[in-house]
């Protein structure tokens, strides 16, 4: 895991060089630039070192016999496998790292060595004769990659502070991509005008100026029968050597342990692959944040399975200084992201490094692939309209909390009264927190951007009906992973854990498992009232099913309570009235309301006053 930047045509090498220091903590293990002056380009690495911890790993690495370059960040967990095909055919390594074996594939297969790899990985591969590029990110998006580019000019960088650092690139807000119905940003837009994301599972070229972006891999979701016991077997024996592939590493492996099916099953599964107590560290909040919060004590559950399989548990009790902490996980998140388990995130793994535990395993991505998420059960449209429409009359005048309490099951269904009754196509691309439906992103927002041009509008809409002859519960879970899980949650993921110097992996999203389960009919994702059926049917081989089969909860943060405590100043300053009309962006007075039903507990609009202050704070962090 590290960082990377590359300055081509463009910068200087004081420029690169800072736009290397300011990404420090995604690589503290070491620090290297390459200048050329001839073509005015460079490339930068920072360096955590986790496999090959010699010399031979370091970056940026040169192959003399094709005069290439390579930075990279991310792992190559096959990348033995991978060498070893490459031994036949004459290559001669000069170190253990998977670097080396990613430019000796690239010079053996050229783009089709990505077919080879499996990991999570971003890299650019640089000719200092030519000067041309080619760089690429990993098929689900795991790892991050930014790029400007304009004219002849191009900037790669793992993380977006970095293209601020160069001159060829001036900084301004994108308002067009500002103006979403949703709390983060989908590729390739990042909310900064002109600098992009490159999507998962696709590359780039910049050969003699001419730029190219294209696609190397896709799901493509087909629905094929076939028998419970197959499909057992199958998911058990990937789940298995993707959990052995992704421990592969030079220093200690750790994991993240909600106490939920997810980490848990990652956590027992790794124990049988080792001889000691695997590490595992547990996140939980004060019984007066809870409570406010409307949350459960999930940490007993990850008790009870530290104590049945030995673990070295680690059990953190948070009390956040989040007045401070806030406004560091918005420049650590780079891209207006407006979800508090970003902070969570952080804290454990900021106690894992201090543990001296460099790699964490995380059960991310699961609720997308396998269908976790509440929403995504529709049983509901069965109930027919005239009850449905009492049902919502019912609950629009109950509170959802008060000053002291939050009413989570009242929430919950009021939340799913919003999007329930939409048809299926719009249902699906508003189930999220705080997604806008169209009346309300008119009273939202103060310019007159239309709600049908939003990118996360354009592109949803695209995605959920690509695949008309597939189920709908294989088309929201396509498009989950396909936006949700890349542009919101393995972005934050890797973004605040690498603030803590920390890798994470989510082995359930290796690129096998996610090509099985889209070959998959829905029954397996659902069944009855039982949501990521297949997975909890190999789970019943490794977990009690009192961990398995129980309610599943939100990995989230005391953010209600926050906002009428902690950060109710901040909130009443930023969120002033005053100053969202010299904004500009948004309607200062539906604004004000939105803030005034949500404290006396009529409406529960925490979600949005959140977006809101993670967007002001954003302006304020990056724009002055």
């Amino acid at each position: 895991m590290c960082g990377i930047v590359g300055f081509f045509n463009c910068g200087s090498l004081d420029q690169l060089e800072n736009a290397v220091t300011c990404i420090h903590h995604r690589g503290p293990d070491s620090f290297d630039t390459e200048w050329f002056n001839d073509k005015n380009s460079g490339l930068g690495h920072v360096r955590l070192s986790i496999i090959d911890l010699t010399e031979g790993g370091k970056q940026p690495k040169f192959d003399p016999n094709t005069r290439n370059w390579i930075i990279y960040n991310g792992e190559v967990y096959n990348y033995k496998d991978v060498r070893s095909k490459l031994d036949k055919k004459g290559h001669q390594f000069l170190s253990d790292s998977d670097t080396e074996v990613i430019l000796k594939a690239y010079s053996e297969w050229g783009r089709d060595a990505l077919q080879y790899l499996n990991g999570m990985f971003s890299f650019v591969i640089y000719n200092e004769n030519s000067g041309n590029v080619f760089a690429c990110r990993d098929r689900l998006g795991i790892k991050p990659f930014y790029y400007y580019q304009k004219g002849n000019k191009l900037i790669i960088a793992s993380e977006i502070k970095s293209i601020l650092e160069c001159n060829d690139y001036v900084r301004a807000p994108d308002l067009h991509a500002l103006h979403t119905p949703v709390h983060y940003q989908v590729s390739p837009q990042t909310g900064f005008r002109d600098i992009k994301k490159l999507e998962a599972g696709h590359y780039l070229t910049f050969i003699e100026g001419d730029f190219f972006v294209g696609k190397y891999w896709d799901i493509k979701p087909s629905e094929e029968p076939i028998n419970e016991k197959d499909a057992f077997e199958r998911l058990d024996e990937l789940l298995k050597d993707s959990i052995r592939l992704q421990m592969i590493s030079d220093v200690p492996v750790g994991a993240l342990l909600s106490g939920g099916l997810d980490s848990s099953l990652i956590c027992v599964m790794m124990q049988k692959l080792m001889d000691e107590p695997l590490n595992t560290f547990t996140i939980k909040f004060k019984e007066e944040d809870l409570k406010r919060q409307g949350n459960v004590d999930d940490s007993v559950y990850a008790k009870k399975l530290a104590r049945l399989h030995n673990f070295n548990h680690h059990e953190i009790t948070i009390e956040p200084d989040v007045v401070d902490l806030l406004p560091k996980m918005i420049y650590s998140l780079e891209e207006p992201i407006a979800d508090p388990a970003a902070i969570n995130t952080y804290l454990i793994s900021k106690e894992a490094r201090d543990a001296g535990i460099k790699v964490l395993l995380s059960g991310m991505g699961a609720d997308e692939v396998f269908s976790g998420y509440r929403p995504h059960a529709d049983s509901y449209q069965k109930v027919p309209k005239s009850i449905r429409s009492t049902i919502a009359a019912l609950f629009e005048h109950i509170p959802s909390s008060n000053k002291t309490r939050d009413f989570k099951y009242i929430r919950w269904v009021k939340s799913f009264l919003n999007f329930a009754s939409l048809p299926r196509g719009s249902r699906a691309l508003l189930m999220k927190n705080s997604a806008l439906q169209e009346e309300d992103f008119y009273k939202y927002y103060a310019e007159d951007f239309k709600y049908d041009e939003s990118l996360y509008i354009q592109k949803g809409s695209e995605l959920f009906s690509e695949n008309e002859s597939l189920s709908y519960l294989t088309k929201i879970c396509y498009l989950d992973t396909m936006m949700y899980m890349p542009d919101h949650n393995l972005t934050y993921l890797d973004k605040a854990m690498m603030a803590a110097s920390v890798e994470g992996r989510p082995p359930l999203i290796d690129h096998r498992i996610v090509e099985f389960m889209f070959a998959l009919p829905p029954k397996f994702r659902i069944n009855g009232n039982t949501q990521k059926y297949l997975l909890k049917k190999v789970s019943e081989k490794y977990l009690p099913e009192d961990i398995i089969y129980r309610p599943k909860a939100p990995f989230s943060a005391p953010m209600r309570g926050w906002l009428k405590k902690e950060l109710k100043e901040m909130v009443n300053d930023v969120l002033s009235y005053d100053s969202l009309k010299r904004r500009g962006i948004y309607n200062a007075k539906y604004v004000k309301e939105l803030i005034e039903r949500n404290d006396k507990g009529l409406e529960d609009n925490s979600q949005l006053i959140w977006r809101l202050m993670v967007n002001e704070l954003w302006m304020q962090t990056f724009f002055k």
